[in-house]
């Protein structure tokens, strides 16, 4: 489990897409950056003013287990689960969130609050990415939404670059996946596969505890719930089943020369988050 200390230690900010610089702005006026920061949502966040608690959720890192387990939990406690029947809208996957002041109290006030979050080692976060978005065959009349929106300009460039764009069983060869991730700049990526430290804004959130969901997954969820005040009873042996997981690969996706790219491409993550650059081998 990283603390806020370990999580920013040794981070080089170079020309990071959510550097801070070489300013040292106060709490309060990190926390009103975050509006203008292209990954944070208010859908992707699980607020709770009155318990002084902040959930940021990590695309590939357990979400939608972790919004099940929450859901499950509210709703064993009587709790409600989200607003009213407007807010916010329609969509299932954005039930859990809280009204705009309570957003903007923990903007003026991150004192107050305990931010949560889950990390993964960057090689099979990205691996996960490409398996679930690239690498699975999906109905071409109603592809997922990154996959949607991302092809065609991962066909474009993988063609002005005369990159493979076909491969047994996927849409997109690993290779030209990481290619073309590899081409885009921190902070501009889909939240899918762009560094953690952007999709998290963690040079914006003070951060008290952050996960690893390979071996503080079950701990961590069990932990957030206690804070919330929330049952636990069952939790350990839900997030024993898998749920959303990949499918799993034939064969390795990684070589030495793949894994030295995307090594480069989240050496941030690497840094921050503590994670073995050669973990990779397997994958």
């Amino acid at each position: 489990m990283l603390t806020l200390a370990e999580s920013r230690k040794n981070v080089t900010r170079g020309s990071s897409a959510t550097a801070i610089g070489s300013a040292s702005p106060t709490p309060r006026f990190l926390g009103l950056r975050l509006a203008w920061q292209k990954h944070f949502s208010p859908f992707k966040t699980y607020l709770r003013r009155d318990r002084g608690v902040i959930v940021f959720l990590n695309p590939k890192v357990g979400t939608t287990m972790f919004r099940s387990v929450l859901m499950d939990a509210l709703k064993a406690s009587g709790a409600k689960t989200q607003l009213s029947r407007w807010w916010p809208l329609r969509h299932t996957r954005r039930l859990l969130t809280a009204p705009p002041a309570d957003f903007l109290h923990a903007a003026l006030h991150p004192e107050r609050y305990t931010a949560y979050a889950f990390v993964r080692n960057p090689y099979s976060r990205l691996l996960s990415a490409w398996r679930d978005k690239f690498a699975a065959r999906h109905d071409d009349a109603a592809p997922p939404r990154a996959l949607a929106r991302t092809l065609p300009g991962l066909r474009k460039f993988a063609a002005s670059r005369g990159l493979p764009l076909a491969a047994d069983d996927a849409k997109v060869p690993f290779a030209t996946f990481v290619a073309y991730v590899e081409w885009q700049h921190e902070g501009t990526r889909d939240h899918h596969w762009d560094t953690q430290r952007s999709v998290l804004c963690s040079d914006y959130i003070p951060y008290g505890r952050l996960f690893k969901m390979e071996t503080e997954f079950t701990a961590g969820v069990i932990a957030i719930l206690t804070h919330l005040g929330l049952p636990t009873e069952g939790v350990a042996e839900k997030l024993a089943q898998p749920m959303n997981a990949s499918r799993k690969l034939s064969q390795p996706a990684y070589n030495a020369d793949l894994a030295a790219r995307v090594e480069r491409i989240y050496a941030c993550d690497f840094e921050r988050l503590g994670y073995d650059r050669e973990s990779w081998r397997g994958m």
